[in-house]
């Protein structure tokens, strides 16, 4: 017999910026460095003979919670993979659920119906995540090892050997980020002895504590936001209220694209990009001339960044940068830079989701952050 922890990857980008992330390779972000460590020690004192993990960055990165305290490698395998979400890649869930309902119901309820263009279907990821950790399980008979995957692979898998159909896929949770599940190997079959455990987190690091999509209908509470170009006309008012606290006046931007933020119908936010800055205000310092003077040709910028304050605390800041950062890898920009006024609030926020400080002088702080995922 063999003992298989499947374990989910920790929180990347497509859970907090709520896109359509499979074969997107994501970057770790926010809470998930706390839940990789987190995940390490839950595995301190347990005896785990090999690791594996699908390709992705996100999977690869939690692996290595489990692999480097025991000098082991992780075994990179594709069949350990999300499932392929074909021209749904990187689209925001608030787009998907409000111009194909039915399709994103099925993706989550009967996902045996799913169909989307160039997407994986259900079966697929059944068969190549079976054929895999039965692979594994026979390599590595009478031992125990870690495996690290993705959430609607895990919960295909986890259904398949509890023998519950497609059509009932909702009786089945999804699984937390970094949550354990345990299976075993035993004669060619696979059982599940748990599943969904994230015992070692906590309401601040369980990035489920924090969202509402995944509960019980009646519970559920709409947090995906979608995108609109900006109308001056609809948007008069929320163009209106973006105020000096948001952005420093040091640069002034050339060719930006602009993006209200919608739920329920209301515009909740807005987002201002651009791929170069055209010139800045004097700083009077080499702190900032210095930055500005880089070559910037594979540098993109967020012009601006606001949430209507009785939207704040809500992570629609971090949906917003979830959409400048997808338009920008688009032109294949490796960097995201924004300035900001020193001292305010928006210098924490970035530095939550890795930007760095790299220029200030007085009122002006330039911040910068690496996107390239290719």
């Amino acid at each position: 017999m063999t003992k298989i922890f499947l374990i989910r990857h920790a929180e990347a980008e497509g859970n907090i910026f709520r896109r359509a992330h499979g074969h997107v390779n994501g970057q770790i972000i926010g809470r998930g460095f706390k839940q990789i460590e987190l995940l390490g020690e839950r595995f301190a004192a347990e005896k785990i003979d090999a690791v594996y993990s699908s390709d992705l960055t996100r999977a690869f990165e939690t692996a290595s919670a489990i692999s480097k305290p025991r000098d082991l490698p992780v075994n990179t395998m594709t069949e350990l993979r999300e499932v392929m979400m074909g021209e749904w890649e990187d689209n925001a869930w608030g787009d998907l659920e409000y111009y194909i309902p039915e399709m994103v119901g099925l993706f989550s309820n009967d996902p045996a119906l799913w169909r989307v263009k160039d997407g994986e279907d259900y079966g697929s990821v059944v068969s190549r995540m079976t054929g895999c950790l039965e692979k594994i399980g026979r390599c590595h008979e009478g031992g125990t090892v870690a495996v690290v995957s993705h959430g609607f692979a895990i919960r295909s898998l986890t259904c398949s050997i509890l023998g519950i159909p497609s059509s009932e896929t909702s009786s089945v949770p999804y699984c937390d980020n970094t949550a354990v599940a345990l299976l075993l190997y035993n004669a060619g079959n696979l059982s599940v002895e748990f599943q969904r455990d994230n015992s070692h987190l906590q309401s601040d690091t369980s990035t489920f504590a924090n969202q509402t999509w995944w509960r019980k209908k009646g519970e559920l509470k709409p947090e995906n936001l979608r995108y609109m170009p900006v109308d001056p006309r609809r948007d008069k008012e929320l163009l209106g209220s973006i105020d000096n606290d948001i952005l420093s006046d040091a640069c002034t931007y050339k060719g930006y694209k602009e993006y209200t933020a919608i739920l329920n119908d209301e515009p909740v936010g807005i987002v201002g990009l651009s791929e170069n800055v055209e010139k800045k205000v004097e700083s009077g310092s080499g702190g900032l001339d210095t930055a500005f003077e880089e070559n910037e040709s594979s540098t993109g910028w967020i012009c601006y960044l606001y949430v209507k304050p009785m939207h704040r605390g809500k992570n629609y800041g971090v949906q917003l940068l979830g959409q400048a950062i997808s338009e920008l890898r688009k032109l294949k920009r490796e960097f995201l830079r924004i300035c900001v006024p020193a001292g305010s609030f928006a210098i924490e926020f970035c530095k939550r989701y890795e930007f760095t400080v790299i220029g200030e002088s007085g009122p002006d702080c330039l911040m910068e952050k690496n996107i390239k995922i290719w």
